[in-house]
C-alpha cells in the first residue's frame, strides 16, 4: 500500500537496503531479518504486514527491552506512519520502544540502546506529529 502521500517507495527500499542490518542487534541476535519485517509491513499483503509487526514486536521490543536494531529501525517506521500505512499499529510500536527498555549492559547511560532508541524517536517527532492526522490507508 506504498505509493501515495510523497512516499517515495524507491528511495526507501534503497535506504533500507543501504543500512548493516547484520551487523546490528535485537532480541534474538542479528538483525537481519529486520528489512524483510519492515517491507512486508509497508507492503500490501495484510497478512504478511500483520506477522511482520508480530516479528517486530517479538525482535525489537521484546519484552519492552529495546536494541541497537530498534533505534535503527525508527526512521523507517516513522516513514511508514507518516505514509499512512498501518498508521496507528505502527505508532504504538515506536511509542513503546520509546517507552521502553534495556539493561545497558555495563555501558553508559548515553551509550545506551535505550537512550539511542529514545534519541531516534525523538528526531523522528515531526514526521509522527504529521501521520497521527492521517486517514490510515491499510
Amino acid at each position: 500500500m506504498i505509493g501515495t502521500m510523497d512516499f517515495d517507495r524507491a528511495l526507501f527500499l534503497a535506504e533500507l537496503d543501504a543500512q548493516p542490518w547484520a551487523s546490528y542487534s535485537h532480541a534474538y541476535g542479528s538483525a537481519e531479518d529486520v528489512p524483510g519485517f519492515l517491507r512486508a509491513l509497508a507492503g500490501d499483503d495484510d497478512a504478511a504486514a500483520e506477522e511482520a509487526q508480530s516479528e517486530l514486536y517479538g525482535s525489537i521490543l521484546h519484552q519492552g527491552s529495546v536494541y541497537e536494531a530498534s533505534a535503527k529501525a525508527v526512521p523507517f517506521l516513522a516513514r511508514i506512519a507518516e505514509a499512512g500505512i498501518r498508521t496507528p499499529d505502527v505508532l504504538l510500536l515506536i511509542g513503546g520502544m520509546a517507552e521502553g527498555g534495556a539493561d545497558p549492559g555495563g555501558r553508559a547511560p548515553e551509550e545506551s540502546d535505550e537512550v539511542a532508541c529514545r534519541r531516534a524517536v525523538a528526531e523522528q517527532l515531526p514526521l509522527l506529529l504529521a501521520s497521527v492526522g492521517h486517514q490510515d490507508r491499510a
